[in-house]
């Protein structure tokens, strides 16, 4: 023999393979699809320590308006701005400890100018407090 032809599949055995095949193109499409743009809005800052700076005015008490106040005085631009919703693809995650305070940061770049900013959330604080007293 030449060469050795497998049989074409027939019937149920073609619907399956089809089937199959199908489904791994809509799971690699999902799968694809959780990397594309998402549609986000909130305070975002342009750069990660500004972000970090703005977490640790809201850790303090401010709201959101008054920390985004202080770190856009003390960097003498405007970083820190409230965005309604917009188109973004989100990045890289980021855990960061900073000042006894735990932070989990994003980095987002927003679509069609492909600027990068950051949003992010204080987790909570790694420093005990000095009142602090077992009952």
């Amino acid at each position: 023999m030449s060469g050795s032809r497998r049989p074409a599949l027939q019937g149920p055995a073609r619907l399956a393979a089809l089937a199959a095949v199908s489904l791994s193109v809509l799971v690699t499409a999902a799968a694809s699809a959780n990397d594309q743009a998402d549609r986000v809005r909130g305070f975002f800052c342009s750069s990660r320590a500004d972000q970090i700076a703005f977490l640790t005015e809201q850790a303090k008490g401010e709201n959101e308006e008054m920390a985004a106040n202080a770190v856009n005085k003390s960097a003498a631009q405007a970083s820190c701005a409230y965005y309604l919703p917009l188109t973004a693809v989100p990045e890289e995650e980021q855990t960061v400890v900073a000042g006894g305070l735990v932070f989990k940061l994003q980095k987002f770049v927003f679509l069609p100018e492909k600027s990068e900013h950051w949003a992010g959330s204080v987790f909570g604080s790694l420093s005990a407090r000095a009142n602090e007293q077992n009952i």
